[in-house]
């Protein structure tokens, strides 16, 4: 993936409902993008278990992952995840925009 090469000091990407990442993407993002903080992958189709290993392995400064359960990340996937980076803040809940009378919330 291009983009996590040429911007490594990226500290926050959303690519909820970004459908094209597939496991090439997510093994890019976690080579390439050492300083990412905070991640959106909610609603992405394409994030699998592998995927999902790979950014546990590579990005090692995240600390918020939004991420919504879906037929192509396991159970154990996710709680693999947990254990293994206890420090990361998991949320399963994403705002997708704030308005007058609160946040919308999927």
């Amino acid at each position: 993936m291009t983009i996590a090469k040429g911007c490594p000091s990226l500290q926050e990407w959303n690519l909820a409902i970004c459908h094209e990442v597939k496991i090439a993407g997510w093994e890019s993002i976690a080579s390439h993008c050492h300083n990412l903080k905070t991640l959106h992958v909610n609603r992405c189709r394409n994030l699998c278990d592998r995927g999902l290993q790979a950014l546990r392995t590579g990005c090692k400064r995240l600390s918020i992952l939004y991420v919504t359960r879906s037929s192509q990340i396991s159970g154990v996937a996710l709680e693999i995840f947990k254990l293994a980076r206890g420090n990361v803040e998991i949320k399963e809940e994403e705002i997708m925009c704030i308005c007058p009378h609160g946040a919308f919330r999927f």
